[in-house]
């Protein structure tokens, strides 16, 4: 049952059935959420200080109870303007950026064309993809072992690391994503398949199928992380090993535009139509920053744990923090967590249970 009610596909036909009923629905789907928070109560895991992953209760009282305070309550004085400021000591914070200004948006970029945030940019392409491609592979071979496995690549772009998996570590070697490149029908064999679908709607593998699942600087554009990440726990094997890495939302670098755009944070702070009207200034179809979900690393984590992996290793990648730019735009940049503004990608990986 559980099982059943974790498949999203289920769950809106079943809204959608429900929907059409002439009299009634609504009792019905109270209680159907009813049973899905039953259904999906003993999921609510935590890691405890010892390393062990338990169920929270719901509430917490100490033991023995506090003894009742006896008495009837004292009266407060009453005064006027009671939070009014009389003095601080908290720090002036910078102005706040209005999001909408072109002019400030060309001016910062013109002040870092000299001192970009990516001084080098990775190359577009196909040599400078091979050649990524390669050194990936031979890394990630070292630490969980490619060869002779059956591999799936998530959001596997043009391809290459599918072919190489192929052809250079004997693997068995799938790619898949949301749609079709022009290189798939050239690199595709009877060792190297491709597959257009979304993996958080749609199931084309069976359960339990990969040895190892690899993907790279795609979970920022998938619009449904979670239901993807339990598609992946879901055609992984017990015992098989999943390596992802993606670009957090509130790093310096998540917009993706660093070819263009050389200062950190463009898409905190300023909106998308800014950045399209910079780009439509110069010829350039942009539609905005290249990202879709704006999770941390913390609702990442809770993703992962959630869904019964296990972790191995994590690490981060991270940009240096411009304190004076910063501290220009705190009025906005302070709205974050400072770890989080710091940290570019994250790089885990993770098993499934046996």
């Amino acid at each position: 049952m559980r099982r059943a009610a974790r498949r999203p596909g289920l769950r809106r036909k079943l809204v959608t059935t429900l929907d059409r009923l002439p009299v009634g629905k609504h009792a019905v789907l109270r209680v159907a959420r009813s049973v899905d928070a039953l259904i999906f109560r003993s999921e609510r895991t935590r890691v405890t200080a010892g390393g062990r992953r338990g169920v929270l209760p719901s509430a917490y009282r100490i033991s023995p109870a506090p003894p009742p305070i006896a008495g009837a309550w004292p009266v407060a004085p009453l005064i006027d303007d009671p939070g009014g400021f009389v003095r601080s000591v908290a720090a002036p914070i910078a102005a706040t950026p209005d999001p909408r200004d072109i002019d400030l948006f060309e001016a910062l970029n013109e002040e870092y064309a000299t001192k970009p945030l990516v001084p080098r940019p990775p190359g577009r392409d196909a040599a400078a993809r091979s050649d990524r491609a390669r050194q990936r592979l031979d890394d990630i071979h070292r630490s969980i072992g490619l060869a002779g496995q059956r591999v799936l690549e998530f959001g596997c772009g043009s391809g290459y690391e599918v072919w190489y998996l192929a052809h250079h570590f004997g693997a068995e070697a799938t790619g898949v994503d949301i749609a079709e490149r022009r290189a798939w029908s050239v690199l595709a064999d009877d060792r190297t398949k491709f597959v257009m679908a979304d993996l958080a709607v749609e199931q084309p593998f069976p359960a339990d199928h990969f040895d190892r699942i690899l993907s790279f600087s795609v979970f920022e554009h998938v619009a449904h992380p979670h239901a993807a990440l339990r598609e992946l726990h879901r055609i992984l094997k017990p015992g098989g090993i999943a390596l992802i890495s993606a670009n957090l939302h509130q790093g310096p670098m998540a917009s993706h535009l660093y070819h263009d755009l050389y200062f950190p944070w463009p898409h905190l702070l300023f909106e998308d139509h800014v950045i399209r009207e910079y780009f439509d200034r110069r010829d350039r179809k942009v539609s905005g920053a290249s990202w879709v979900n704006r999770l941390t690393w913390s609702q990442y984590e809770s993703h992962f744990l959630r869904l019964g992996f296990e972790f191995l290793a994590l690490r981060f990648s991270e940009s240096g923090f411009d304190e004076d730019f910063y501290r220009r735009f705190e009025g906005v940049l302070g709205r974050y967590a400072r770890w989080d503004l710091s940290r570019d990608f994250f790089h885990v990986v993770v098993r499934k249970p046996v």
